[in-house]
């Protein structure tokens, strides 16, 4: 990576506007399924196949299990 990298994707954050939400919160708000299993199941996957730790990936998709077919009755 470049060396500025870090410091021009925090300008880009920066720059995003204030209420601007992610796909997947998007779906969480509408009841839609999401796609944590592709995305932050998968890291959490992949991390327990090659022995290392991803407490991050791991815990958003536990805590979006109950979600994933939409919202629960």
């Amino acid at each position: 990576l470049a060396d500025d990298y870090i410091a021009r994707q925090m300008i880009f954050t920066d720059g995003l506007p204030a209420a601007m939400r992610s796909s997947m919160l998007n779906d969480l708000v509408a009841g839609n399924r999401l796609e944590a299993p592709w995305l932050s199941g998968a890291v959490a996957r992949m991390a327990v196949e090659l022995g290392v730790s991803a407490p991050v990936s791991a815990t958003f998709f536990a805590a979006m299990k109950p979600y994933l077919a939409g919202t629960p009755p």
